[in-house]
């Protein structure tokens, strides 16, 4: 670790609203300029779920970033023995850094901060998916797609379309132009001919850790899937579709823009991989 560089670990346990280790993250870059990233996953029994998944999608994010001074190993073990005492929860790892002076340039002998939270593990929905075009277009930047970095006000603003009556089946899809991206809080993926589809995030989206799971599984069992660009008519036109992210797993869509969608599809291929998420 850059000696330089100090690594200030921020935890706050919201299911007991009991907090360690903080002070309030004044100055902070990220609040100021949304300069960090962040990884939302699930803790079962003191462990992290999928920690390499989790570990490499920050590192990465880090490196585009310019968080170089980030001693990797010594973060990953701090949290690791905080875990040990926790039970079941989700969790949220934020990486932001001091700002040391007034403008937008990074000081890399800042302080790193990282703030966990943990909260109640949400349920997964009972029900099926509704799915809609949001008004609110995905922010395009080939530098930082893929990343799940701090600025999400596009998520922010087509969730916000969301009718809150309905809030517990609905998601509402970003595009860019006529290419559908990615869910307020999720990755896409529709089948149609017998392949699976799912949207290339090179302009814009978050390369989700369940997405990425999936394929994966979806390859080693010789399901046919595909990353590619995705139209507003492909989808409209498609046999099934289902969402993803790390607390809901596999979410069967039964509906795009109001017509109905063959459900069971989707229910059979999260089956048959016995995905958990």
């Amino acid at each position: 670790m850059n000696k330089s560089s100090e690594l200030n670990l921020h935890y706050l346990d919201i299911r007991a609203q009991r907090e360690d280790d903080g002070q309030l993250l004044l100055r902070d870059r990220g609040y100021l300029f949304g300069d960090g990233f962040f990884t939302t996953g699930i803790v079962n029994n003191g462990l992290l779920q999928h920690p390499a998944a989790h570990w490499q999608r920050l590192q990465e994010s880090g490196q585009t970033l310019k968080f170089l001074s980030i001693d990797w190993p010594r973060l990953i073990g701090s949290l690791n023995n905080r875990l040990l005492s926790e039970g079941d929860a989700c969790i949220r790892i934020s990486v932001s850094r001091s700002q040391s002076a007034r403008g937008y340039k990074i000081d890399q002998r800042a302080a790193i901060h990282v703030s966990v939270i943990l909260s109640a593990l949400p349920q997964v929905p009972s029900g099926y998916c509704d799915l809609f075009f949001a008004e609110t277009p995905a922010s395009s930047n080939p530098l930082l797609a893929g990343l799940k970095h701090l600025n999400r006000l596009d998520s922010v603003l087509a969730a916000s379309e969301i009718n809150s009556e309905q809030a517990g089946n609905q998601e509402s899809l970003l595009c860019l132009d006529d290419s559908v991206i990615c869910g307020s809080r999720s990755n896409l993926f529709m089948l149609s001919k017998g392949v699976w589809l799912t949207p290339r995030l090179d302009r814009a989206g978050v390369s989700g850790i369940t997405r990425n799971r999936l394929i994966k599984a979806m390859q080693l069992h010789r399901i046919p899937v595909k990353e590619g660009e995705i139209s507003r008519q492909q989808l409209l036109d498609c046999d099934a579709a289902l969402i993803t992210n790390s607390l809901l797993g596999i979410w069967s869509a039964q509906k795009i823009q109001g017509r109905l969608l063959a459900t069971q599809l989707a229910d059979d291929l999260k089956y048959q991989l016995n995905f958990q998420r």
